[in-house]
């Protein structure tokens, strides 16, 4: 897991994948705060899903992991609590969409930390790592986010 803040990105540029790095910088040229929600291809195997949801309490939500892409997942409007945890083998599936979708759900995992994101902030999970997106700070609320999709194929050789 990596956390920035989209206006100071590029000053990161040097610790970041490439694949990172062209999805900022392809955010930088949509103008991702005034996009409609929607997906938009940015190239093959990277895209970005413009979504509105509503924060729910930590009970009503899952950990999942991705087996195919990493997440960059940015605040733009709102607040959200995320929940991480570093990938564990002995932690087996609730749910397994792997095969179909690239997730899979997971009980509440050991160790798990939250962080809590507002506008203009950012985290990037990568391929096995376990997060809980859309958690509520305090009460259910809505919130605007983009999130970025980055095949694993983009980032390592």
């Amino acid at each position: 897991m990596f956390v920035g803040e989209l206006k100071s990105w590029s000053s990161r540029r040097a610790v970041l994948p490439a694949a990172v790095v062209r999805a900022f910088e392809a955010l930088d040229r949509l103008g991702v705060a005034t996009l409609a929600a929607g997906r938009y291809e940015i190239e093959e195997g990277l895209f970005v899903m413009i979504q509105e949801p509503t924060t729910k309490l930590l009970a009503a939500t899952r950990p999942e992991a991705h087996r195919e892409h990493a997440d960059i997942q940015i605040v733009l409007d709102g607040v959200e609590r995320l929940g991480f945890a570093p990938a564990d083998p002995e932690l087996v599936p609730i749910e397994d969409k792997l095969a179909a979708g690239d997730i899979a759900f997971y009980p509440s995992p050991r160790h798990e930390c939250f962080v809590d994101l507002v506008p203009g902030q950012y985290v990037i999970f990568y391929p096995g790592d376990l997060h809980r997106p859309c958690c509520a700070i305090g009460e259910p609320a809505p919130e605007r986010k983009a999130v970025v999709k980055i095949h694993r194929s983009l980032l390592w050789l």
